[in-house]
């Protein structure tokens, strides 16, 4: 067997695909397609359980896991951010409502029969 076919079905080519899949999932982290994140990890993970890495690509997997890491909490920064705005913004309009004289418990809700 030679050694560039032993490549393609050994531990090197598992941790060539558990580095792509990671990185694959930091470019999705980085523009936000979570679901894309998920799927990259899920399948990393499934490779994972399948082999073993030696210390310095598992540390080379971290370090880009805590760039992902870092994606998740600006994502998350940037989604409290816009809940806060938005709670602030409904806390103006039921000011609005109840300075033009309709009470919060005046509101008008529609009931619809079947």
């Amino acid at each position: 067997m030679s050694a560039a076919s032993s490549l393609d079905t050994g531990p090197l080519h598992d941790h060539r695909s558990i580095e792509q899949l990671t990185i694959q999932a930091l470019e999705a982290a980085r523009a936000g397609d979570w679901d894309q994140v998920d799927a990259c990890y899920s399948a990393r993970g499934i490779r994972l359980a399948a082999c073993e890495l030696d210390r310095t690509v598992a540390q080379q997997l971290l370090r880009m896991d805590e760039e992902v890491r870092a994606a998740i909490l600006v994502a998350q920064a940037g989604i409290s951010g816009q809940l806060a705005d938005a709670a602030q913004v409904k806390r103006h309009l039921r000011q609005l409502r109840e300075s033009s004289g309709q009470l919060a418990s005046e509101r008008v809700t529609i009931d619809r029969e079947a």
